[in-house]
């Protein structure tokens, strides 16, 4: 296999690899829409967690274990997973109250929004053109 040939492999599998994931996400949220009616935001936020919850096991279990977790900032990894419940639950919350395609319009915007705390919070410079 040649250098080009390869690239292009790796290319075609990179793409395959993220319409599955963009797939499995919009899955993902139509199931939270179907069941946000008739569950509280916070439990159909638990709910996604858990089903996630074993893959993310096997791919902690795959790359060096809990101790390569905790070694490195784990405050931070708490506030992390602090902030993630927050976000899962008051997305489930927008996707009961508001429909999908309104809800994914004020989640797209979640790059500018990074984009302008950057400044304040990290201290990061930003040119115009961002």
């Amino acid at each position: 296999m040649t250098g080009d040939t390869a690239a292009r492999s790796n290319t075609l599998h990179g793409i395959a690899a993220m319409l599955i994931a963009v797939v499995s996400f919009s899955l993902m949220d139509v199931c939270l829409k179907i069941l946000s009616p008739h569950y509280p935001a916070f439990e159909v936020a638990a709910l996604r967690g858990w089903v996630s919850l074993p893959a993310i096991v096997v791919w902690v279990a795959a790359s060096g274990g809990v101790k390569t977790l905790l070694r490195v900032r784990w405050p931070l990894h708490l506030l992390r997973g602090l902030l993630s419940v927050a976000m899962l639950v008051t997305f489930a919350y927008a996707v009961r109250r508001l429909p999908l395609a309104n809800t994914y319009a004020i989640f797209f915007i979640a790059p500018l929004l990074i984009t302008a705390l950057a400044v304040p919070l990290l201290g990061e410079h930003v040119g115009w053109r961002r």
